[in-house]
């Protein structure tokens, strides 16, 4: 499908039952479609709905954290009919323009160890692995953290 009229929009309340609407062809969980839902109002600094001809096709949450200057990316789903087109890549350049609005030092996002898809991903537009958890999901699975960091302009002092 073309994504010629691809549009991002900041995401509001009238927006729930699209997220819904991408999570479930997908097969997420009610838990997590639920959190989800959840997250576009309450937990996100900077939420993002992407459209095609006005069909909601993909969604992006961010969080910020002033405190460490970082930001962490809480949701990216792309609705499967719109796999492979550019979208998934938008949002999260999306996310990271806001984080460097933010002067963050950089962003990371978890995903599971299993996603080779996602983490390969990642690892396409410039994130390194951090670190490993063990058992960070539920059944034992582990995750693994993602990072990009921003170039500050500071030069290190030895």
């Amino acid at each position: 499908m073309p994504t010629d009229s691809l549009q991002i929009i900041v995401i509001g309340p009238e927006h729930r039952s699209a997220i819904r609407s991408i999570l479930e062809p997908i097969g997420w969980a009610e838990q997590y479609i639920t959190s989800s839902e959840q997250l576009a109002s309450q937990y996100s600094a900077d939420p993002h709905l992407a459209l095609v001809n006005e069909t909601p096709v993909g969604f992006i949450f961010i969080e910020h954290r002033d405190w460490n200057q970082l930001s962490q990316i809480q949701g990216l789903a792309v609705h499967p009919a719109y796999h492979r087109q550019g979208i998934a890549r938008q949002l999260v350049e999306k996310a990271e323009s806001f984080t460097r609005s933010k002067h963050a030092r950089g962003i990371y996002v978890d995903t599971p160890v299993k996603n080779k898809g996602g983490r390969a991903f990642y690892e396409a537009l410039g994130y390194q692995v951090g670190y490993i958890m063990p058992r960070y999901y539920e059944d034992g699975l582990d995750g693994v953290t993602y990072q990009k960091f921003f170039s500050t302009g500071q030069i290190a002092v030895d």
